[in-house]
């Protein structure tokens, strides 16, 4: 019989351990040993002891936390699991997941148990049955999320996220960007935010499924008596050129303003929205060129 060690912590906000012998006990013929071990950084030294002591692999748990200090941990713990595996020939499946990696607790509860799930099949096919992950191979398998799958040709979509400030301009610039996206043949989604500066953050998390191949910035900042539209258009433009840059994806500047009045805004309105998703569109076609 095989036997799987379990090595999870209590810094973990998640019974990681739990969900993971949940798991494997639609494997009948495994049997388990579970331990469990303040934080990240000793893990590698209880799955060393649970591998010299007969398991066959081991299931590394870990909760890394959002500062900075924790990813550094997590990286120092990796290490030592990488150095274990190395001592005793025999595999140590890690199974980290970071904080910062859901945007809602329901999120990333979610993204925890799917990645410890599939792990813990993961740990008793890499030692039993090797040629059920070799027919996985190039599948585009995830853990943690829904799988990907294999690259293959597909539409074009892009993120539209429109500002609901000025609504009576911004949703001519939605119907405008919809209708320009379509005439090309593009996909798309629409993320709607109270305002322009709120646009970055949300286009980040946009930017940040593979689905999406570029985002529109769309909203109408109108000049009032103080620079607050010049605050918001500026900061809003250069965080989203920075996303560009960090994405590799073409993100295209749809907000009107700063300094325009209601009568130039709503005169560019749908102008302003068709330029930017067909200005998306070209640059896609020059970076795949």
């Amino acid at each position: 019989m095989m036997k799987v060690g379990i090595v999870d912590t209590m810094f973990s906000r998640v019974n990681m351990g739990a969900i993971a012998i949940d798991e494997l006990k639609k494997h009948p013929d495994v049997s388990l040993e579970r331990r469990t071990v303040p934080g990240i950084k000793d893990l590698a030294v209880e799955c060393k002891k649970l591998l010299d002591s007969g398991c066959d692999s081991c299931l590394a748990l870990g909760m890394v936390g959002g500062a900075p200090i924790d990813t550094q941990c997590g990286h120092e713990a990796s290490l030592g699991i990488q150095q274990a595996k190395l001592l005793t020939g025999k595999h140590i499946v890690e199974v980290f997941v970071h904080e910062n990696e859901g945007w809602s607790e329901k999120e990333f509860a979610g993204i925890c148990e799917n990645r410890i799930r599939k792990h813990a099949h993961n740990a008793v096919l890499i030692v039993k049955k090797p040629g059920e992950l070799v027919k996985l191979a190039g599948m585009g398998v995830r853990q943690g999320r829904e799988d990907e799958g294999p690259i293959s040709a597909r539409p074009i979509r892009l993120a539209l996220i429109v500002s609901e400030f000025n609504p009576e301009l911004t949703a001519r610039m939605e119907k405008a960007a919809v209708a320009a996206a379509k005439k090309a043949g593009a996909e798309f989604v629409v993320a709607r935010v109270p305002g322009a500066f709120d646009i970055p953050l949300v286009a980040k998390k946009m930017l940040m499924d593979k689905k999406n191949d570029g985002a529109v910035a769309l909203g109408a900042v109108v000049r009032g008596e103080t620079a607050h539209d010049e605050v918001v258009v500026e900061n809003a433009a250069r965080l989203l050129a920075d996303l560009s840059l960090e994405f590799n994806k073409p993100v295209t500047l749809g907000i009107i303003g700063h300094g325009a009045t209601w009568d130039a805004a709503e005169a560019r309105a749908e102008e302003y929205a068709g330029r930017a998703v067909v200005s998306a569109l070209v640059l896609l076609k020059v970076l795949r060129t």
